[in-house]
C-alpha cells in the first residue's frame, strides 16, 4: 500500500459532480482560452461573458455534492496518506473534504474569491447569490485606505475594481511564491506515488514537477509508481515513464481500486 501520495487533479475529476470543464463551454463563439483570458477585461462584454460562465462553475460546485473519487481522497487525507493535492479546478469542492482541502493546493485561484485589480492582496471571499452583485464593485479595503489618507492629509490614490481570483490565461499567478514552496518541499520528501487524474498535464511547470519528482525518487533508489487517470491517452513524450494508464472515468478508476 502506497503511502506519500502527491495527486494532480483537472477538471475531469469534477464532471460527476456536475461541474463543467472550460471546454465544454459554447454559446459564446469564443474558444476557452479566448473566454478565460486576462484581456477580457478590456472588453465589457466579454468580461460579462466571463463573469457568466464563471458564475456557473461557482453556482454548479455549490449544489454538487461528493463524488466517488472525492471521498477516495479524503479517506486517504484522513489515514494521512496524501503529501499533497496540487489542483488545477477552480470550483473550491475539496474545501468540503476536511481531511484533503489541509493538503489541497489551488493553482489557478478560486471561483469564490475575487480580488483587487490594483491590489491583489486585497481579496474577497464571496457566494454564488453575492457574487454577481459585488464584481467589478469598487474595492472596500481601497476605499477605507483612501479615506485614512484623506484624515491624515495624504494625497489620494487609485481605487481598484473587485475581478474574479480566478488565474486567466495571460496573467501572473499571485499565489506563485506559496506554489513554488509546495513544489520544493514535495521534492524535498519521499514520495511513494503520483496519481494523475482528470488532466492532460498540458502546463509545463506541473508536467516538469513530475518529472522532477521522478528523477529525484530514481536518485534515492526508490520507486514513485506514476498513475494515469483520464478519459484520454497520456501525450507526454520523455519526461518520466508512466506506469499504470486507466483509460476511463474518474469514478470508474475508483471502483477499480476497491475491486
Amino acid at each position: 500500500m502506497k503511502e506519500n501520495i502527491v495527486i494532480i487533479s483537472g477538471a475531469g475529476i469534477s464532471t460527476n459532480a456536475g461541474v463543467d470543464n472550460f471546454c465544454s463551454f459554447s454559446g459564446t463563439g469564443l474558444s476557452s482560452q479566448s473566454l478565460f483570458h486576462s484581456s477580457a477585461y478590456c472588453i465589457l462584454e466579454r468580461a460579462a461573458q466571463l463573469h457568466s460562465q464563471l458564475l456557473t462553475i461557482f453556482t454548479s460546485a455549490s449544489t454538487s455534492g461528493p463524488t466517488s473519487l472525492d471521498s477516495l481522497m479524503e479517506a486517504w487525507a484522513q489515514r494521512g496518506r496524501i503529501r499533497r493535492h496540487y489542483t488545477q479546478n477552480i470550483d473550491c469542492r475539496s474545501d468540503r473534504l476536511p481531511s484533503l482541502s489541509q493538503r489541497t493546493i489551488m493553482l489557478h485561484g478560486r471561483v469564490d474569491t475575487l480580488r483587487c485589480s490594483i491590489r491583489p492582496q486585497h481579496t474577497f471571499r464571496v457566494t454564488a447569490e453575492s457574487f454577481s452583485h459585488l464584481i467589478n464593485d469598487r474595492c472596500p479595503l481601497c476605499e477605507d485606505e483612501q479615506k485614512q489618507r484623506e484624515l491624515e492629509g495624504n494625497r489620494r490614490r487609485s481605487t481598484g475594481s473587485l475581478r474574479s481570483n480566478v488565474l486567466l490565461y495571460g496573467e501572473c499567478n499571485p499565489e506563485e511564491p506559496e506554489i513554488v514552496a509546495a513544489f520544493n518541499d514535495d521534492l524535498h520528501r519521499p514520495v511513494d506515488a503520483v496519481i494523475i487524474a482528470g488532466t492532460r498535464l498540458a502546463i509545463d511547470d506541473l508536467r516538469n514537477f513530475v518529472g522532477k519528482l521522478y528523477e529525484k525518487a530514481k536518485s534515492d533508489n526508490r520507486k514513485c509508481l506514476i498513475v494515469w487517470v483520464n478519459r484520454e491517452s497520456p501525450k507526454i513524450k520523455n519526461d518520466f515513464e508512466i506506469d499504470h494508464v486507466f483509460l476511463g472515468d474518474c469514478d470508474e478508476f475508483t471502483l477499480a481500486m476497491a475491486a
